[in-house]
């Protein structure tokens, strides 16, 4: 019983989970522990065993990044905020609103933690100007009695923790409204893919189709959730309704400095407007490759499967082949002052992706698809579905909410990639041992594994907020406690209904009950 291979196969998981929690050795690699482990146990053979570290949403992944760097390199993001929250007006609650529409939106195509950084700089600027003239503060400083030469302790101001909390939470509700948005939808979509390779494979345009809308009402309920916590909303007589008041001179200010910023980037420039001439191809690529309702562009061209790295490594290409200086059209000139005298660099440069590209979290990627396929391969991940059988008898809904529950609370304390490792093929296998859609649990799993508002270590952009805006943990707990609440209430609404519309979650697939049989009938008895 204890050399089976689901033990070999739960003891090497069980070594990685605890080396990811306590980082004894680096991340990465913990992550290549299977390369070594797995052939050695006689789990999977060595090629199966790296081939997940280089697959279709691996290269996605990637691809994905660089389109964020060549967005970060000219500045096109600045530029879409700015002229967002220019837009929406700038009183404080405008511009909040501004700010976690803006964030969430950017967020979908960039890491989370970029985007968030991206903000932090622009509410400095605009809510250091505001204290300048005698229109709030930012920090109240408190300097203690008993040591006055010591550093100063910065406490924020109830605004600024609305604005700096607006820009984790939204960065973290955009992640999840693509499926690049956040490496654990890409986790998602690998373990799935594999799993049930007779299903239809997850396209970009139905995970938006599912996901979009709870992503979008999340972020509503930020700004509102936030503008009644600390800036006064449906409280007009409080300290914090009074702090927020900042008139017409304060938005022209607020204005001011936007309208300042946008004057510092200047105007739209050619490496501008062709990366997101590329970006929007991308996107439509990604959407009308096979969106269902009408014949894609995939199925036109070949009869070869095509998934979604081979778009996104064309633009991809293509942003390092284009120029990013025009100076090219006058090669040909007759004019000798006009012709470029050497190369101009691309949209983007390998050294910069080189150099930003986090190499780390593709190992951990790897080694998170390494274990999901070590355990089917192994049985593991069905054995533990089988024990979890009992709870086939509660209804549906309350099975949602009790694995949403359970995954809201473990990924607080334990990285994104890491729950969304270990916890998503027990989900899988689980649902069809209960003869429910593995998708009606799979993709709200996927999306909580995301949710992390608590603690600073719950996700990159929790971090940075606490370490710029010297928001302690304690802020932090009472400002994610609602979130928390209510995005997994929002799971349990919205999801089954669009899941049920995008996906057919309502009833149990053929494709689900063939492996199900299959898996019974070869080797996991």
């Amino acid at each position: 019983m204890y050399n089976s291979s689901e033990i070999r196969c739960l003891f090497v998981i069980l070594l990685m989970a605890g080396y990811w929690v306590t980082e004894a050795i680096p991340v990465p690699i913990t992550s290549m522990i299977p390369v070594v482990l797995f052939p050695i146990f006689g789990i999977m053979n060595t090629t199966e065993t790296v081939n997940c570290y280089m697959n279709d949403p691996i290269i996605v992944f990637m691809g994905g990044l660089i389109l964020a760097f060549a967005t970060e390199h000219c500045n096109l993001h600045m530029r879409i905020a700015l002229i967002v929250m220019k837009i929406v007006g700038c009183s404080h609650s405008k511009l909040l609103g501004g700010l976690c529409t803006v964030t969430t939106f950017i967020s979908m195509w960039i890491a989370n933690a970029a985007a968030t950084a991206m903000m932090v700089p622009i509410v400095f600027a605009v809510l250091y100007e505001l204290e300048r003239q005698g229109l709030g503060k930012v920090f109240h400083v408190i300097i203690d009695p008993n040591e006055p030469d010591a550093d100063p302790e910065l406490k924020p101001t109830n605004v600024t923790k609305a604005y700096f909390l607006a820009a984790a939470y939204a960065s973290t509700f955009g992640g999840t409204g693509t499926l690049v948005g956040t490496p654990t939808n890409l986790v998602f979509k690998g373990i799935y893919e594999y799993t049930f390779p007779e299903a239809d494979p997850i396209t970009f345009g139905n995970w938006i189709a599912a996901c979009f809308p709870q992503m979008a009402i999340n972020t509503f309920i930020l700004w509102i959730h936030l503008r009644i916590a600390y800036l006064g909303f449906l409280r007009p007589k409080s300290k914090d309704a009074e702090a927020a008041k900042i008139g017409p001179e304060g938005e022209k200010i607020a204005n001011q400095v936007i309208i300042e910023k946008l004057k510092e980037i200047g105007p739209m420039s050619f490496h501008e407007t062709i990366v997101s001439i590329l970006f929007l191809t991308c996107i439509f690529l990604w959407i009308f490759r096979a969106p269902g309702f009408i014949i894609g562009w995939a199925e036109l061209i070949t009869d070869v499967e095509i998934k979604d790295s081979t778009p996104v490594m064309l633009i991809c290409l293509l942003m390092l082949y284009i120029p990013r200086d025009p100076d090219f059209i006058y090669s040909w000139s007759r004019d000798p002052e006009k012709r470029p005298w050497g190369p101009s660099e691309g949209l983007i440069t390998w050294n910069m992706i080189q150099r930003k590209m986090p190499w780390r979290l593709i190992f951990l990627l790897g080694g998170g698809f390494a274990i999901s396929k070590g355990s089917n391969k192994s049985c593991l991940a069905m054995k533990i579905g089988h024990l979890l059988l009992p709870l086939k008898h509660l209804h549906p809904i309350s099975l949602l909410c009790i694995v949403l529950l359970f995954i809201g609370t473990l990924t607080e304390i334990t990285s994104n990639v890491g729950t969304a490792n270990i916890v998503i093929p027990i989900v899988a296998h689980m649902s069809t041992a209960m003869k429910v859609h593995p998708l009606y649990l799979m993709v709200p799993s996927t999306i909580m594994c995301s949710y992390g508002f608590r603690l600073p270590v719950s996700t990159p952009p929790n971090a940075i907020v606490s370490i710029a805006a010297h928001i302690r943990t304690p802020m932090l707990i009472v400002g994610g406690f609602l979130p928390a609440i209510y995005t997994l209430l929002i799971q349990i609404v919205t999801f089954p209904l669009l899941g049920t519309l995008v996906f057919g979650t309502d009833k149990f697939p053929e494709w689900a009950e063939k492996k199900v049989a299959l898996s019974s009938d070869e080797h996991c008895n």
